[in-house]
Formats: structure tokens, C-alpha cells, sequence
């Protein structure tokens, strides 16, 4: 509406806070997406190694990384496109054995029964449902890529209200029924037993391996195009092929923490919840406040909704960095 340049996440920040705020948006926007892309290594290696135990965990790391990392050098939506349809259909795959393998072995029990609000185990999941929001920052290299992008509002809303609505059943059902077996993890539950086929306890995992390795590249395209178009004309060529293989590789770092729930938490907490709840907010008062008519409910509620994201993440943060040293509970089949 300003006319200004909104290309990127960070475009927008600098138009809202200038050149430091737009420094801060920078680094969290990157940490949110390659710390998504640790998620997926530290998943597909954990899920892997569970599957057959008889090699290295560190060696399903590498092999994946090196899968992901020439999926990613290709840079192109059109093959991402197909990758993540690819993804789709493993993920209903894997959702619909989990819920299966749920209901089979387990049994709900009365609701009074189930644990409500409390502040010392609240923010060791907070992370868990922020992280769900990392991927808002591809929004607007999709968006230009779509050949009518009148029709994003559309899509863009229409998406979210479906995944919203998949995963508060699913997450909602699944936890109701495993309750404190719950994994981190979550299909580190399908494990053995009477009344559950062998194939329902790997297939599902391979399917999710799939999924999570073939989005991999669609993650770190946002982040690839924020480096490039920060570093302008100069990153072309080789160049451009060395910040995409960096980009690429860095997430090995952050997956060698090896606990999933803490790496979610950690990733969630400070990047998801900083780049969804607080700036969106922060930015709307900043950039249309003062130059649309706003009215003061509205500029009140989005402060109040950026305040209250950042003292969530501080405090998920905190959570997420203390269970290094101090793990959270769970279940031994949970590792595996």
C-alpha cells in the first residue's frame, strides 16, 4: 500500500524499524528457517536409526544431509512444487497410521484425569505449537511465484484454516489417547505390539523420512533468497552456488542436539514465536498506524499481542536451553 519494497521479510521489517530493526528481523528470520532444517535432520536421523539400530545415528545424519543438500542446490519452484505434493501425500500417510495405532492401543480416559495449566511444564511444549508458524516467512517467495498472485489472500487463508483444523484434531486425539507416552517424536510411538501390523510401525516412518527430505529445500528457499538478494548483484554464479551449499549445510550444526522435543522447543520458542507473534503486530503499528485510519483498539491489541509473544518466547527460550543439561521425561522407547 506504501509502495515500498516487500520482497522479502526483511524488506517489510526495514520499512517498519529501519536498518537494525531490520538487522534483527534478519537474524531471526534465519535462525526460524535453518533451525526448521535442523528439526528435519534430527528427525529423519532419530527415525532412521530406529528403524534399523545396526548403523550410527551420526551416518543417517550424513547421508541425509547430502540428499537434502543436491535437492537444494537445485533452487527451482517448479521442482520444489512437485516435492512438497510429494510431501503431502506422506505426511496424511503417516498422520492417519499414527491415529490408528492410537485408538488400537490405548484408550481415553475421564477428562478430569488429564493435567491442565501448569507454568513449570507449559513452556517445555509452547515451542512445539509456534514452530508450526516457521514456515510463514516463505510466504512471500510463493506469493511471486504464483502466476496470479490477486488470488494469495485466498490461499494463503484457506491453507491455514485447513491445517489449523487438521492439526487441533489430530494433535488433540493423539494426545488424549498416549497422554504421558506421548514422544516427542511422535511416531516414535508406533512400536510393536499385539494389535498393530509390522507395517504400520515403519512404513509411516519411511513415508515421514520422505516427507521431511524432500521438503528440506522448500524450507531453506526462503532463507536462500534473503542471503542472495542482502548480498545483490555481486552473489551470481558461483558465488550464488556457494551461499545456497552453505545455507545448506549449517543445519547439521544445530541437529546435534539430539533430543527432538528440546530442538523443536528451542527453534519454536525463540525464532517461530518471535517471527509470528511478535513482528507481524510490531509491524502493523509501525508501518499503518500512523499513516491509516487505525483505530486505537486495534493498535492497543497488536502491542499487546507482540508483548505477550515476546515474554512467551523469552521464557520457552529459557525453558528450551535449561532441558540441555536438564532433559525432559519421556518414555525409553522415545529415543529409540
Amino acid at each position: 500500500e506504501r509502495g515500498l519494497p516487500n520482497e522479502t521479510y526483511v524488506d517489510i521489517a526495514y520499512a517498519g524499524f529501519g536498518s537494525k530493526g531490520a538487522a534483527f528481523v534478519y537474524f531471526v528470520t534465519l535462525f526460524c528457517l535453518e533451525g526448521v532444517c535442523s528439526v528435519y535432520l534430527n528427525f529423519v536421523s532419530t527415525t532412521a536409526h530406529s528403524i534399523y539400530p545396526h548403523i550410527d545415528q551420526n551416518w543417517y545424519l550424513l547421508i541425509t544431509l547430502s540428499f537434502a543438500v543436491l535437492m537444494t542446490m537445485v533452487n527451482n519452484m517448479n521442482f520444489l512444487k512437485y516435492m512438497s505434493g510429494l510431501g503431502i501425500i506422506s505426511v496424511t500417510f503417516t498422520i492417519l497410521c499414527v491415529m490408528y495405532f492410537s485408538v488400537d492401543n490405548y484408550e481415553l480416559k475421564p477428562l478430569d484425569s488429564y493435567p491442565m495449566f501448569r507454568f513449570d511444564t507449559y513452556f517445555r511444549t509452547f515451542g512445539s505449537i509456534a514452530f508450526f508458524f516457521c514456515v510463514n516467512v516463505n510466504a512471500m517467495p510463493i506469493e511471486r511465484e504464483m502466476r496470479d498472485r490477486s488470488k494469495w489472500g485466498t490461499v494463503a487463508l484457506s491453507t491455514c484454516v485447513i491445517l489449523a483444523v487438521i492439526n487441533i484434531i489430530y494433535g488433540g486425539m493423539v494426545f488424549l489417547l498416549l497422554d504421558n507416552d506421548t514422544c516427542g517424536n511422535v511416531v516414535m510411538n508406533l512400536r510393536p505390539t499385539p494389535n498393530t501390523p509390522a507395517w504400520v510401525v515403519d512404513l509411516p516412518k519411511i513415508t515421514m523420512i520422505v516427507e521431511l527430505v524432500v521438503s528440506y529445500p522448500l524450507i531453506l528457499y526462503a532463507a536462500v533468497d534473503i542471503v542472495q538478494r542482502s548480498l545483490g548483484k555481486s552473489c551470481t554464479g558461483a558465488s550464488s552456488h556457494m551461499v545456497t551449499f552453505v545455507m545448506a549445510t549449517l543445519p547439521a550444526v544445530f541437529a546435534q542436539i539430539k533430543s527432538f522435543a528440546i530442538l523443536v522447543n528451542l527453534v519454536g520458542g525463540f525464532g517461530a514465536a518471535i517471527s509470528a507473534y511478535c513482528f507481524p503486530p510490531l509491524l502493523f503499528i509501525k508501518v499503518c498506524g500512523n499513516e491509516f485510519e487505525t483505530s486505537r483498539a486495534k493498535v492497543l491489541a497488536c502491542a499487546g499481542v507482540g508483548l505477550i509473544g515476546f515474554a512467551m518466547s523469552i521464557a520457552t527460550t529459557a525453558f528450551a536451553i535449561n532441558a540441555m543439561w536438564n532433559p525432559y521425561p519421556e518414555p525409553d522407547f522415545c529415543r529409540g
